[in-house]
């Protein structure tokens, strides 16, 4: 930066530097200058001051691991949601014509949600006066990084113009579903130091898996400093999203003192979890007629009508019979179905009735349906009709040998 200015150059950079002053736009793990405060507010020539910055964090949505490990033979999995959250590594106040005697590289770590946190350099100003803007540096690990300028006035009369701090706090629920409606709010925050006027909320939905459900512009007449003010949101989650982090993108707008628009990006993000939901789309024996005392293969067709995947997927039959009452099937897609085979021993003939326990798991936790079936066992008649053939052979042979032995008798 050039060191002492004329007095229409200085307007010119003065207006500048104001604009330069409306909040960056928020991107995912990034953070922003929430105010500064330079003490005292006209420094002397070669006079020692602070400056104060206050850094918040600008990230939003979440991100899922998952973790999978090997069990019994079947890959079982685990899945944490974690709001995305900045990492800064460096902040420092750069040196031209102010001198920083003290205060860079003071911080370096995680800045949380909704954490203020502030930081102080100790700086000497040049001898020559007139308005300098040393830039706040910082350097967030992964993600975007900030340059920022302050105002720094050394004995001159020129007043920098203040402006709004705007800010958004979001209130969603952690996970929807696909096919529902996200019911949730945005808290719209005044941080700084004058008022914001003729405030208008965007939401932009194109091309998204979401469409607003309500309105999709909200408009606040003015927030004064230390203010907020609650719109209510309603997003329509498409049917056929599925499992999808999403971030539905808010463009803020304001007034600043000058009558000029400012304007900032933010967002709200959206953990779509889809939902498995399962049914018995058949049921079949092997061999079709099950007679008593015989073997048999009973096999329930499970189908997944739902949005996300049903995994371990298990089924159970409380047949009383011998044999395997249990089977393993894994994970079953949407519009996907898979077998669940019970090698059983029939018992004596009848109708049973049973109950058929379906267990699985999905991105909302473990369930159970149960479903009440019916099995019919036919009487086996295979010994009778053998003993009843070796009688009709033996009453035939008999009268045939009579008549046999009657007509050669006869000749």
């Amino acid at each position: 930066m050039t060191s002492a200015l004329t007095p229409l150059p200085v307007c010119a950079l003065l207006l500048a530097a104001a604009l330069l002053c409306i909040p960056v736009s928020a991107q995912v793990s990034s953070v922003i200058v929430d105010s500064y405060q330079v003490t005292p507010a006209v420094l002397m020539p070669g006079e020692k001051g602070t400056v104060t910055v206050t850094i918040r964090s600008a990230s939003f949505g979440t991100q899922t691991s998952t973790v999978s490990y090997p069990d019994s033979g079947f890959t079982a999995s685990s899945a944490t949601t974690s709001e995305i959250l900045p990492y800064v590594d460096s902040v420092i106040l750069t040196e031209e014509d102010i001198k920083v005697l003290g205060g860079n590289g003071q911080f370096e770590g995680t800045v949380g949600p909704d954490q203020i946190i502030p930081l102080t350099f100790l700086i000497e100003a040049p001898q020559k006066s007139g308005l300098y803007f040393p830039e706040v540096w910082i350097r967030v690990r992964g993600g975007q990084s900030v340059k920022y300028p302050v105002p720094v006035n050394v004995n001159t009369a020129i007043a920098v113009m203040r402006v709004p701090s705007i800010s958004l706090a979001r209130d969603f629920p952690d996970m929807v579903r696909p096919g529902e409606t996200a019911e949730g709010s945005l808290i719209v925050f005044n941080g700084g130091q004058v008022r914001a006027d003729n405030i208008m909320i965007l939401l932009e939905t194109g091309g998204l898996p979401v469409a607003p459900a309500g309105p999709s512009v909200f408009l606040i007449e003015y927030l004064e400093p230390g203010a907020s003010a609650r719109v209510n949101v309603s997003l329509a989650i498409d049917q056929g999203a599925g499992s999808v982090l999403t971030e539905v993108p808010v463009q803020v707008s304001y007034r600043l003192l000058d009558g000029s628009l400012a304007t900032q990006s933010e967002a709200i993000g959206l953990d779509i979890r889809g939902e498995a939901e399962l049914g018995i789309a058949a049921l079949e024996t092997n061999p079709i007629r099950v007679e008593q005392g015989t073997p048999f293969d009973l096999t329930i067709r499970i189908e997944n009508t739902g949005t996300g995947d049903a995994k371990s997927v298990s089924a159970t039959v409380d047949l009383p019979f011998t044999g395997m009452k249990e089977a393993f099937i894994g994970k079953i897609k949407p519009g996907n179905d898979a077998p669940a085979v019970f090698s059983l021993d029939a018992r004596g003939p009848g109708t049973y009735t049973y109950q058929a326990a379906i267990t699985f798991t999905d991105d909302w936790g473990t369930r159970t349906f149960t479903r009440e079936l019916d099995l019919v066992v036919y009487r086996n008649y295979g010994i009778w009709i053998a003993l009843i053939a070796l009688v009709i052979l033996a009453v035939g042979g008999y009268f045939g040998y009579r008549w046999w032995k009657g007509r050669h008798g006869a000749t």
